[in-house]
């Protein structure tokens, strides 16, 4: 089932269940209305019949008063009415109807009697009677009312104030229900479209188009979800991109080195035939650095997987910051010099020993200095030492290309490369992309931190600080 039929079967049901509470609250709310009036009614007609009753008495006849309560007052219900006086002799009495017993079904709870007068139900050739009597004084002498109820009578009024109440109040309620029949449609309309809208783009997507998108055309929570869509989708075609330059990669600096051993092989070979033994050494280093390359390679990738399974260790000791730094600038000042940057390290402030571990903390530096003389055609590149309350810092600083500021936050992910506009920087494309990776993953289990500063064409400024 789709979310768009769920959804309009669980709003359908909340407005069937909301319609009935609503006509349950509207039938007690109008049976308690049409029992009080009904109550009203009654009393209104008992205290007149004893109005009637004290002008009736003494008087020849029937007054004028029961002429008018007999023309104005009475009501179908009533059966009998009757004056007696305070020895229970009646001296006017009139009967409208004789209650018949009937078969009515009953949509009321039994009549609650109101509390002026005695009222009291009784039966009559098997029909049931509602008798009020009152009493009353006139010129001293006690005079009591008496009014039969036929209840048969009372509850068809009741019923049928009820039934006319109920069809007008069905009638409402079903228009009720049908616009909010018709909200639902249009409701679920508006929240599944955008929904269906996206599972088509992951659909599409997922077939390999990466370049399809969701356009945003709200500022609500769907147009934050779309945004937010069309970020993921951003990131999966620069994962694309970076899996497809990475097997690029890989494959020609891995066949380079074997191609070169290949072909010492090949050499090595020609000069036994020749004799040639003194050539060989050569060609043997020539080897030896072929295999070094692969080494390197192989190691990067098993120090990403065990960085992955938390499973690299350190190897924590005493260690000299400046120390570390000094022998990894050491190292690249060849590389420096033949691309004629000048490599300088500058101790601005004497670090003292800390802990950690230095085979890793060498990695750290000697990747973020390799980058920096991989990425700087001229000018210079100056490393140094600092030192802040609880830390340590070595701070890279470059005039190379610089980075982009929307590739800044992608730069220590896993094989990303910066891609440079120009050709000039021909080994921005050489290796994996893993050296800041794996230097930022070893700060932090140092319980450190590596940061970055960049400015295209005008350079950047690594800055690795560890715990004091």
């Amino acid at each position: 089932m789709s979310i768009r039929n769920k959804l309009i079967l669980l709003m359908l049901a909340l407005l069937t269940a909301i319609s009935a509470v609503l006509a349950l609250l509207f039938l007690h709310s109008e049976l308690a209305s049409i029992s009080s009036n009904s109550r009203k009614k009654n009393i209104q007609v008992l205290l007149a019949m004893a109005e009637v009753c004290k002008e009736s008495r003494g008087a020849n006849g029937k007054s004028y008063a029961y002429k008018y309560f007999k023309t104005f007052l009475k009501t179908p219900d009533i059966a009998l009415v009757s004056c007696s006086d305070g020895r229970g002799r009646i001296f006017m009495e009139d009967r409208y109807d004789t209650p018949q017993q009937h078969a009515l079904p009953r949509l009321f709870i039994p009549f609650s009697p109101p509390q002026t007068g005695v009222w009291e139900t009784r039966y009559v050739n098997g029909a049931e009677i509602l008798s009020a009597s009152m009493d009353t004084w006139n010129s001293g002498k006690k005079i009591t009312a008496h009014v039969d109820f036929s209840t048969q009578i009372l509850y068809e009024e009741m019923n049928s104030s009820l039934r006319k109440s109920a069809a007008d109040f069905s009638i409402i309620l079903s228009i009720a229900f049908a616009l909010g029949c018709a909200g639902t449609l249009i409701i679920t309309r508006v929240v599944v479209a955008p929904i269906q809208t996206m599972a088509e783009a992951a659909r599409i997507i997922g077939s390999g188009r990466l370049n399809h998108r969701i356009p945003v055309n709200s500022r609500d929570e769907m147009g934050m979800l779309a945004s937010e869509f069309n970020e993921m989708a951003d990131r999966l075609k620069e994962f694309d991109e970076m899996k497809r330059d990475f097997v690029s990669s890989i494959t020609h600096d891995l066949r380079s080195p074997v191609t070169g051993i290949e072909l010492c092989s090949d050499i090595i070979k020609t000069f036994v035939e020749k004799r040639e033994y003194g050539k060989i050494p050569e060609q043997l280093f020539s080897v030896t650095e072929h295999l070094q390359r692969l080494n390197n390679f192989i190691d990067s990738l098993l120090e990403v997987s065990r960085i992955e399974s938390g499973k690299m260790t350190l190897d924590i000791r005493t260690v000299n910051l400046e120390d570390l730094a000094d022998r990894a600038v050491r190292s690249f000042k060849t590389y420096a010099s033949t691309k004629g940057i000048n490599l300088e390290f500058i101790v601005g402030q004497d670090i003292p020993d800390t802990r950690g571990d230095p085979d890793r903390l060498y990695q750290v530096l000697a990747n973020v200095i390799g980058n920096a003389v991989k990425f700087t055609n001229s000018g210079s590149i100056r490393v140094f030492t600092q030192t802040e309350p609880g830390w340590q810092k070595i701070r890279v600083c470059d005039t190379g290309i610089g980075i982009p500021e929307h590739e800044i936050k992608n730069i220590f992910s896993k094989f990303y490369r910066i891609r440079p506009a120009g050709r000039e920087y021909p080994s921005a494309r050489q290796g994996m992309g893993l050296g800041l990776f794996i230097a930022k993953s070893i700060a932090e289990q140092h319980g450190g931190r590596i940061e970055v500063e960049s400015s295209v064409g005008r350079g950047s400024a690594f800055t690795i600080s560890l715990p004091a």
